[in-house]
């Protein structure tokens, strides 16, 4: 299993002291969430991703505002939408990511941290600094819509260990978006959970 590097541990530590100190809620996603629940991964991190809500992510911009790089922005880039704003820490970048949206014609998924997220992240402590780390069932979706196959096959992986653990918030996340029929499909098979089918928009 990838590790991380002495300096991105430092950076990452750093920030959420300084992110904790405002009492909002922000999650650590992407390669290094997935590296702390035990998911293997081909590439080892190199950035430092965080999420929070859309009225949090002003107020935890500035906890770490003297690393910016850029100014807080809405962006839209193809499928995605997000409150972004760009950090450099210890020569590592950080991305902090607010109200952050992936939608297409035929899906919409929003991340909503407080309401949806927080509840299932499991919690962890790095040299004595907590943090929050995004829950495997939002990564898996996550990385389905933008065809992350080999992302979501090995989160896959690591949930079929505990299935029970992760399909509630799973299935609460299919009800809340709209997910077309062909990733609720995949789903299905990457969790051999023939269950989540009946969210289907039209069973075949």
């Amino acid at each position: 299993m990838h590790h991380f590097t002495y300096e991105l541990q430092q950076a990452l530590k750093l920030a959420a002291r300084c992110l904790n100190t405002t009492n909002r809620k922000w999650l650590l996603g992407g390669s290094c969430s997935l590296i702390l629940q035990g998911v293997e991964i081909l590439c080892p991190p190199r950035d430092i991703d965080l999420y929070a809500d859309s009225d949090s992510v002003r107020t935890l911009h500035k906890a770490i505002v003297q690393w910016s790089v850029d100014e807080q922005a809405l962006n839209r880039v193809g499928l995605y939408s997000s409150i972004l704003s760009h950090y450099e820490l210890n020569e590592v970048q950080i991305e902090l990511v607010g109200d952050f949206r992936v939608s297409s014609n035929t899906f919409e998924y929003k991340v909503e941290v407080e309401d949806m997220l927080q509840s299932d992240a499991s919690e962890i402590e790095l040299e004595g600094v907590q943090m929050s780390l995004t829950p495997l069932s939002h990564e898996l979706i996550f990385n389905l819509l933008r065809e992350r196959a080999d992302r979501y096959e090995a989160i896959a992986t690591a949930m079929r260990g505990e299935r029970a653990r992760h399909l509630p918030l799973l299935e609460k996340l299919i009800r809340t978006h709209h997910l077309d029929d062909n990733h609720i499909k995949q789903i299905a098979v990457l969790l051999e959970a023939p269950s989540v089918l009946s969210y289907m928009s039209k069973l075949s």
